[in-house]
């Protein structure tokens, strides 16, 4: 079952474009997010990991230049105060480059969760570098007390203590051993730090890579389901066209024409109101060719009963004139003439009746309504045929409501409506019995509601749709006009006249009255 907010043509869409707009959204944020990471990533090598890796670097160099000097070089000097200048500047130009290197690291205090484990790494590590630092100073302060040069003619040295000679020499010993240690670990540490560049340099590499392919893959989603949305949005504004194809139908006058009630609640709706407006247009129709054609019966009717009349008249005068003259005949004569003057008097009997019956169709005049109860007029009917269909071998069965409201009908006109529903009934039933009910009842929007119904061969479906017509009639011999004088009848109270049937269970006619006439 389709859920309740995808009923409604404006939902469709607009979900459609929902969809559409979310997934190119969710693209942009995506990339937009992407490159941010890829950004920061660069950021970070370009004001971190690049800067650590040339700091560590520059600090490895000079270690190695100073832990040179105090293996290859100072025994070398000259004097002790070429010593102390040439240890100073080395010890000042590292210490210098090492809180360079504590100042990088503290510049990167904000990166990004994922280096941080390595940054705090690093910081111990120098950290470690640093105390070892602090640890050798008293050492250079007594290496630097009587340093251990080679005592040269050339260059007379003052006299030196062997005692504080010997610690100097302790000291140097100690010196080299420790940042012989220390310049392992600075290049070491340049050494991976080098590497943290270039690995993160290469992820980087990696990324824009990938970036360029889910870009791709994302875009080329984005699009198809556009085109997916765009062709719902079509399939949804299908049903629009079945209309406006169907107006066009109605528009060359093909009033049957009906439309498929399904899809969106709009278009379900509208097109169910286009099919009630061409059935109004349909019954209208059949309505006006219905109206055209009593009249031009009217017209008939009165000109027929002008001209057929008189002559009718005279036709039967002259018949019992004939009759009157027969008595002198011989009887074996008059008994075969008297037979020809009784079968002209009946057919001009017959020939009378359907001659009064349109000019009673021709001369049907407007009703005049008044409030009378319904069931007063129903139980004087069933009064007045319950004899007649009894001779037929038909049960006529009678059901009146109570508390019927009164409905304004014109009396005379109303009972020969229901007159004919009810010998239409009977003569359907003739030759094979049957019963006949007249029920009457409180009608669905108000007013009241008559049936005849009878439990005859019923009427065949191809006459239902025009058994109202004039002249169109399932009775031999029958003018087909009892049901047109009914339904017109029925039409100038303002009501309407309903019928209904299925083949071996008889047939059903209601008469709708409104309570106040249109």
């Amino acid at each position: 079952m389709r859920p309740a907010f995808l009923r409604t043509l404006s939902a469709r869409i607009l979900i459609g474009f929902a969809v559409l707009i979310a997934t190119f959204g969710a693209t942009s944020a995506w990339i937009v997010t992407y490159m941010d990471d890829i950004g920061s990533e660069i950021a970070v090598i370009r004001t971190g990991y690049l800067k650590l890796a040339l700091t560590t670097k520059d600090l490895s160099a000079r270690q190695q230049l100073l832990f040179q000097y105090l293996k290859e070089e100072l025994t070398g000097e000259g004097t002790p105060k070429a010593v102390e200048r040439r240890l100073r500047n080395m010890r000042t130009t590292r210490d210098k480059t090492l809180a360079d290197l504590e100042t990088t690291l503290a510049s990167m205090a904000d990166l990004p969760r994922g280096h941080a484990p390595r940054v705090r790494k690093v910081t111990e590590q120098v950290s470690a570098i640093r105390a070892s630092l602090a640890a050798l100073a008293p050492v250079y302060d007594t290496m630097l007390a009587a340093p251990p040069i080679e005592r040269s003619v050339r260059t007379p040295m003052p006299p030196i203590d062997p005692v504080t000679l010997e610690a100097a020499v302790k000291a140097h010993q100690k010196l080299l051993e420790a940042e012989g240690r220390l310049a392992a670990e600075m290049l070491a540490l340049a050494d991976s730090q080098r590497n943290v560049a270039e690995r993160i340099a290469k992820n980087l590499e990696r990324n824009a890579t990938r970036l360029r392919s889910s870009t791709l893959l994302m875009g080329l989603l984005a699009l198809a389901i556009g085109v997916l949305m765009t062709v719902w949005a079509i399939v949804t504004l299908r049903p629009l066209a079945r209309l406006r194809a169907a107006a066009g139908r109605i528009a060359r006058g093909e009033h049957g024409s009906r439309i498929d009630e399904r899809g969106p609640s709009e278009v379900a709706d509208l097109a169910r109101e286009f099919n009630v407006m061409a059935r109004a247009i349909e019954e209208r129709e059949r309505e006006l060719v219905r109206s055209e054609r009593l009249a031009a019966v009217g017209k008939m009717a009165a000109m027929i009963t002008h001209e057929v009349r008189n002559p009718l008249s005279s036709i039967a005068l002259n018949t019992e004139l004939l009759g009157d003259e027969l008595d002198g005949l011989p009887e074996a004569q008059a008994v075969e003439a008297r037979a020809l003057c009784r079968a002209i008097t009946a057919e001009v009997d017959r020939l009378t009746a359907i001659t009064e019956e349109y000019l009673a169709f021709a001369r049907l005049p407007k009703p005049r309504l008044s409030a009378e109860p319904v069931n007063g007029v129903v139980s004087a009917l069933a009064t007045f045929v319950r004899e007649d269909l009894a001779g037929r071998g038909v049960t006529l069965e009678v059901a009146l409501a109570d508390d019927l409201p009164r409905v304004q009908i014109d009396e005379g006109q109303l009972r020969q409506s229901l007159l004919n529903l009810v010998r239409n009934a009977a003569e359907a039933l003739a030759g094979r019995g049957g019963t006949v009910w007249l029920t009457t009842r409180a009608g669905a929007e108000g007013g009241v509601e008559i049936e005849v119904r009878d439990d005859g061969p019923g009427i065949p479906a191809e006459v239902q749709a025009r058994m109202f017509d004039p002249f169109v009639s399932t009775k031999e011999g029958g003018t087909g006009l009892g049901l047109a004088l009914t339904h017109q009848i029925v039409r100038e109270h303002g009501g309407e006249l309903r019928v209904s049937s299925e083949a071996g269970k008889g047939a059903t006619f209601v008469v709708v009255l409104p309570l106040e006439a249109a």
